[in-house]
């Protein structure tokens, strides 16, 4: 599901708590390692999703951010923020030279991610 995230709003707040979990702590963060990606160039997306996107002839990006049940992949389009959220319940991660991420029958895949520790972490997070 996605939620627009341009401006605070305590119920989507709380939906997002409540799918992926409270944000880590400050501890946990550091503990791991970090709980974000760097930005991913997006490779394919849902056809159902293409609209939350920049046009064709834009690079769109986004971010990934851990949580303790999920993630949530964070992007923009135009002065818009949007935060898509996948419980570790329903994802399916694959990854080569290629990240493909998989949720609720949706899915999004980015071209040669350069965050392996990330991605290491964001794995057995999902495993555990």
């Amino acid at each position: 599901m996605i939620f627009d995230t341009s401006y605070s709003d305590k119920e989507i707040t709380r939906k997002i708590n409540q799918a992926v979990g409270l944000p880590f702590s400050w501890k946990e963060r550091w503990k791991m390692g970090g709980i974000g990606s760097r930005r991913m160039t997006i490779h394919e997306i849902s056809e159902d999703y293409k609209k939350y996107l920049n046009a064709d002839h834009y690079v769109s990006t986004a971010s990934i951010e851990l949580r303790p049940k999920g993630i949530i992949i964070h992007f923009r389009h135009k002065l818009q923020a949007y935060s898509w959220i996948m419980p570790f319940s329903s994802l399916k991660i694959e990854y080569d030279n290629s990240l493909r991420l998989e949720s609720e029958g949706k899915h999004i895949y980015f071209d040669d991610p350069k965050n392996d520790p990330f991605i290491k972490r964001m794995i057995k997070l999902s495993t555990t």
